[in-house]
């Protein structure tokens, strides 16, 4: 039975992944194939800029896919792809791609993208290395 749980919680990440990446897959690039139609979209929700806001939310979409796709930094990915989740829920309302993916983004910042992954820094490896303990605590064992 735990190695069942062991083995769930394993691939949850990687589900989270799939969930996010084929869901927000086409609605990222009709930012750009039917970009007229979305900035009309964005002007109805009461977006600033709609014109610079269609664009640049298709770009961190499409990135947030490739961070989170390949397993590279996917955590940063699910941090700009939830972000644009809460925008589009606090505008357009939720509906239940939106949460799905808000979900899956939630659960790939807190977990990673788990296995299969090319890159998958948490918190620590990202900025403790930064901070002057760190740097004491190296120079203390050297």
């Amino acid at each position: 039975m735990s190695n069942d749980a062991s083995q769930l919680s394993r691939w949850t990440p990687v589900i989270f992944r799939v969930v996010a990446v084929v869901l927000t897959l086409y609605p990222a690039v009709r930012k750009f194939t039917e970009y007229a139609a979305r900035v009309d979209a964005f002007e109805e929700y009461g977006l600033p800029f709609p014109e610079l806001a269609v664009p640049f939310t298709g770009v961190v979409e499409l990135v947030a896919i490739v961070l989170i796709g390949f397993g590279i930094a996917g955590r940063l990915g699910a941090v700009g792809l939830g972000v644009g989740m809460v925008v589009a829920i606090a505008a357009a309302g939720p509906n239940p791609f939106s949460v799905l993916v808000l979900v899956s983004s939630v659960g790939i910042a807190v977990l990673g993208t788990g296995p299969y992954s090319a890159w998958d820094p948490t918190l620590r490896d990202l900025f403790g290395r930064l901070s002057g303990r760190d740097r004491v605590a190296a120079a203390v064992e050297e």
